[in-house]
């Protein structure tokens, strides 16, 4: 993926390149704020219903309908083939023929959700009774299939986020997209308050009471429904009223659905990773919500570094693809790579070398026993090679989708969850804290080897080009691995200094400090154009222009 350097982008270039990197600007800024709250919400959860069998159960039926949703159907539909498909009908300025393909594509979403609602419904209980093994202190199948009932009704609501979303996208408005996932985490911890206030956070030999539960199930239902409406507002804003259409009888969406079936495939094999791992981790008590505590900040990263990249990325690069600017579209995927790498290898480096502190500040309330903060910690390192592995595969997938092309990624998922599971049944030998590491190193492993073959079949398929991307992964990695070792010797000089949780905050604030003056002072070193980038977007000159070029 390496050519001569042949000179600066155009003047018309640039023009492109400022948007685009000014978007993915505005999707990473909203998103931390997204992000960080579901992080909270997450640590909510360990700290009011603790390392217990009922929040393992909670936890797992809250995460249901996103999975069920963002992988079996947004990951594919909406992502992959909605947005550049709107696109083609927002240059072509067809307003309604934009109402008809999103809502379309909505009706269609909601049918397909009608059938797979009630098997999960059925089979969850089903799944979680097997994986507790039969221990008393399992949570009984009736409030089980009770939690079901109450949060799986969630995937219909993420159906219309998911259009929404994709129509804002397509048009190029990011802000809310990304910002509205807020709303929900902030009314779950509403939710969460209410529950400790009224309930309390102490074991209950006799149980979980309905109420308690009809609180979880109802309060957290109602504030998807908030994140929902914040985001069929926002597809109003931009003109499109959305309303579900008999999509199953436009020809086009079902073009368009045909066209992502290896799509509709890529996805579910992701979603029986992640529902293999949680599944898995479900024996021990608590291990679901020590498991998912690590997959937001796995996620947080991803999130502020290749989603907004490869979001900004996938409507240019799809224009491109169709005009048949080739050059163009080569650097332009390469400066998003190069961008992307910059945010998210100090973070995934800085999760390994701070992995026990960032556990110890989360872990709080019945979470924070010796064994709960160590499954986090374990948990947390395992998973940190997986950010640098999918942010590749990420942009490598948009960068697939921009050209119409669903079977390579559908390729590369499905050597990845070969390997995802075939290293789950080793983690079912093992006991603690080792099951989340064995869990989060095989999925890091898989991810690893999946992006590796994406990137050499793009390898293959890029042409020539100005952008070149290996001095800037020799940069951004030489950074990110000097940065670790005073990184590490602050956490422990201060961890030991201060004992208790305050050190273990204290150490993770100044750690982190240190790791980012490290990196950036590196970076400026060597004058890297990729810090300029992002940079630039703060001020008036935005010297990001190079990003995207047209």
């Amino acid at each position: 993926m390496t050519t001569t350097q042949l000179g600066p982008p155009d003047a018309g270039e640039l023009s492109e390149a400022t948007g685009a990197a000014k978007d993915s600007v505005v999707v990473a800024g909203w998103t931390v704020v997204s992000r960080v709250t579901g992080v909270v919400r997450v640590a909510a959860i360990g700290a009011v219903l603790g390392p217990t069998f009922f929040s393992n159960a909670f936890q797992f039926a809250n995460t249901l309908p996103n999975l069920i949703f963002y992988t079996f159907l947004a990951g594919s539909l909406f992502s992959s083939l909605l947005v550049p498909a709107l696109v083609g009908r927002i240059d072509a300025a067809d307003r309604a023929g934009i109402r008809q393909l999103a809502g379309g594509f909505l009706g269609v979403s909601l049918l397909a959700l009608g059938l797979i609602v009630p098997l999960a419904i059925a089979g969850g209980p089903v799944v979680l009774r097997l994986a507790a093994g039969g221990h008393p202190g399992a949570t009984p199948n009736s409030q089980v299939v009770w939690l079901m009932i109450l949060l799986l009704p969630q995937v219909f609501l993420y159906a219309v986020v998911g259009t929404a979303s994709s129509v804002m996208n397509a048009h190029r408005r990011f802000a809310l997209a990304a910002a509205a996932p807020a709303f929900e985490n902030c009314g779950i911890l509403l939710v969460l308050v209410a529950t400790a206030v009224f309930y309390g956070t102490g074991v209950r030999p006799e149980g979980v009471p309905p109420g308690e539960l009809f609180l979880l199930g109802l309060g957290s239902t109602g504030a998807v429904v908030c994140h929902a409406a914040a985001q069929w507002w926002g597809a109003r804003r931009v003109g499109v009223l959305l309303v579900p259409r008999a999509g199953w009888r436009d020809r086009e969406v079902l073009v368009l659905v045909r066209r992502a079936l290896p799509s509709l495939g890529q996805a579910g094999l992701f979603g029986l990773q992640v529902l293999t791992m949680l599944v898995v981790v479900s024996r021990v008590p608590g291990g679901v919500v020590a498991f998912q505590v690590a997959m937001n900040f796995y996620a947080l990263p991803l999130a502020v570094g290749a989603t907004p990249v490869a979001l900004a990325l996938l409507p240019r690069l799809a224009r491109l693809h169709r005009q048949g600017e080739y050059v163009a579209f080569r650097d332009t995927l390469l400066r998003g790579i190069a961008l992307a790498l910059f945010l998210t290898v100090p973070a995934a480096l800085g999760y390994i070398a701070l992995a026990h502190p960032l556990a110890s500040t989360v872990a709080v309330g019945r979470m924070g026993t010796t064994q709960s903060v160590d499954m986090v910690a374990a948990a947390i390192a395992a998973m940190a090679p997986a950010v640098v592995a999918q942010t590749i595969f990420l942009i490598c997938t948009y960068e697939s989708y921009a050209r119409q092309d669903t079977r390579t990624p559908m390729r590369a998922m499905l050597l990845q969850a070969a390997v995802c599971l075939g290293v789950a049944p080793v983690a079912l030998m093992l006991h603690g804290a080792a099951v989340p590491l064995c869990l989060g190193l095989g999925y890091s492993l898989a991810v690893l080897i999946s992006a590796t073959m994406l990137a050499v079949k793009l390898g293959r398929r890029l042409g020539d080009g100005e952008q070149r991307l290996r001095p800037a992964v020799m940069r951004i990695g030489a950074a990110g691995l000097l940065m670790i070792v005073p990184v590490s010797l602050t956490a422990s000089v201060v961890a030991h200094a201060v004992p208790g949780r305050p050190g273990s905050t204290l150490a993770l604030v100044l750690g982190t400090a240190v790791g980012c003056a490290v990196f950036v002072g590196l970076q400026l070193f060597w004058r890297a154009p990729e810090l300029a980038w992002v940079t630039g977007n703060f001020g008036r000159r935005r010297p990001l222009d190079a990003v995207c070029p047209r």
